[in-house]
């Protein structure tokens, strides 16, 4: 038996695989012994038969041919009956030639379709900033703009784009079951835009209406147009753009930073030298230690306790303590506080200056400079130039009519055009003139206390140039030149309303 390589038992195996009913097992021994000859096994034929096994989820059957014992086999289309009677949408009517092809051997025969589940909604916060927007070929790099924490939008600008959610696609058994699938589930964007935001009508899109700072609470988004900053403006919070309206910063604005706002700045520490600018005010409850660096620009006033070594550019300029070692130019300029002083300074004004001390011991210069309106000094000196350049052009036409005497005609013509135009200039540079010596006259310097000598009192082109002390003075502008007066009542302060 050895050297056959058949044992009874294996030959017993196979039998009961082929479902052979073995009557006497010892005869298998005696046909191992005895090969060559003829045995009696059973005496009932096994019919052929297809064993079908389906797995626990219904996504794949297999089968087996059963050749059985007998003078018959199963053609494909009865294999192909008993599997579709049984349900089955096989993969093809070819597994009824290839169970044939391989009795006994377990055949995959249908394959179901598993479902698949819809993709829920996913948000993309399209407003934020890269990571890293420095230029690769950037050879200069501005930290303070790189690391700013804020999101500064403008009107129209998409905050949140949303992905929608998926269906999903239903799978099916071998049987034919329909397998149900989940549908991906849904973000409502109307429950996440806030303050300032809309929702497009397709639902899709968060976007900003009005410029400002991105701020995400939770799961909702707002656009702010008032910025409040907790602490100081440094390499933490970087510059703040003027995408706001107002900001409010309770501590320091550090050296080199900048601010903007559309109207209002509040500071309740220090500027330092730092870009400040604002639509309307800028009200620093500290003092500007400018360090010669400060910029402070502001449409209508800038107010402050002390400003020094700093550039101030407001209509309305009001220090309490004084204005030191500064460049400022305004409408009007007011120091509030008894013992407030201008001292090393330029103060550029075109109506009222208001301090009690100007200068100090030290004679220090200062420079009291009284202007008319800034667009009426643009207007002449533009009207100055055009007469200028008129009247050389006169001068050409009549050089060129005394060498052409044949075209003397066209050239009377132009000289009269032109004689018009030098009238009408004329007549305006008056106008100006008057305009900007009546400005001057309505212009006052208030000095309440002392004004110190090597101070310099300017009303247009006329200098006055103090080399004693004086007190209780008001300069005015008088049939061309400076004059002082006992001091008189200045106008009152004007009242500046923050933004909120």
């Amino acid at each position: 038996m050895e050297e056959s390589g058949m044992s009874p038992t294996k030959v017993l195996n196979t039998l009961t695989e082929m479902r052979i009913n073995v009557e006497k097992p010892e005869v298998i021994v005696d046909a191992i012994k005895n090969q060559g000859s003829w045995v009696v096994i059973t005496k009932e034929p096994t019919i052929p038969d297809v064993m079908i096994e389906i797995t626990a989820d219904e996504m794949e059957a297999y089968a087996t041919y059963l050749p059985g014992f007998c003078s018959f086999q199963l053609s494909e289309e009865e294999i192909l009956k008993l599997l579709k009677d049984k349900g089955l949408e096989l993969l093809s009517d070819d597994v009824a030639k290839m169970l044939l092809l391989a009795p006994l051997e377990r055949i995959l025969v249908a394959k179901g379709v598993p479902a698949v589940d819809g993709e829920d909604a996913s948000l993309e916060w399209v407003y934020q900033k890269p990571v890293n927007p420095v230029a690769e070929d950037a050879q200069y790099v501005d930290f303070k703009e790189i690391i700013s924490k804020w999101d500064y939008v403008t009107a129209g600008t998409v905050l949140v784009e949303k992905k929608p959610a998926q269906k999903g696609t239903p799978g099916k058994s071998v049987k034919g079951r329909i397998i149900a699938a989940k549908d991906g589930r849904d973000i409502d964007l109307r429950k996440m835009g806030g303050k300032n935001t809309l929702v497009t009508e397709d639902g899709l899109k968060i976007v900003a209406k009005t410029d400002g700072v991105v701020v995400k609470e939770g799961t909702r988004v707002s656009v702010i147009s008032q910025l409040v900053i907790s602490g100081d403006v440094d390499y933490h919070t970087g510059n703040i753009e003027d995408f706001v309206e107002a900001v409010q910063i309770m501590g320091t604005v550090r050296e080199g930073f900048k601010v903007k706002a559309k109207t209002s700045i509040q500071v309740h520490g220090v500027v330092e030298g730092a870009l400040l600018e604002a639509g309307q005010n800028i009200k620093i409850d500290g003092v500007v230690a400018g360090n010669d660096k400060a910029v402070l620009v502001a449409g209508n006033a800038v107010m402050a306790r002390q400003i020094t070594k700093a550039r101030v550019q407001a209509p309305i300029v009001i220090a309490e303590s004084g204005v030191l070692f500064s460049h400022v130019e305004c409408t009007d300029l007011y120091l509030t506080h008894s013992k407030a002083r201008i001292a090393g300074s330029t103060i550029v004004a075109e109506r009222f200056i208001v301090a009690p001390n100007v200068g100090n011991d030290l004679a220090e210069r200062v420079v009291l400079q009284i202007t008319a309106p800034k667009s009426l000094n643009q207007e002449y000196e533009y009207v100055a130039r055009v007469l200028s350049e008129k009247r050389k052009e006169y001068n050409e036409i009549q050089e060129l009519a005394k060498k052409s005497p044949t075209m003397l005609k066209l050239y009377e013509e132009k000289m009269a055009m032109t004689a018009t135009e030098i009238e009408i200039l004329d007549d305006r540079i008056k106008e100006l003139l008057t305009r900007i010596q009546d400005s001057l006259k309505k212009a006052r310097i208030f000095v309440r206390e002392t004004v110190y000598p090597n101070v310099e009192i300017r009303f247009g082109s006329s200098v006055y140039l103090l080399r004693n002390e004086l007190s209780f003075v008001t300069f005015v502008f008088e049939d061309g030149q400076v004059k002082f007066y006992p001091f008189s009542s200045p106008p009152p302060i004007p009242r500046v309303i923050m933004s909120r």
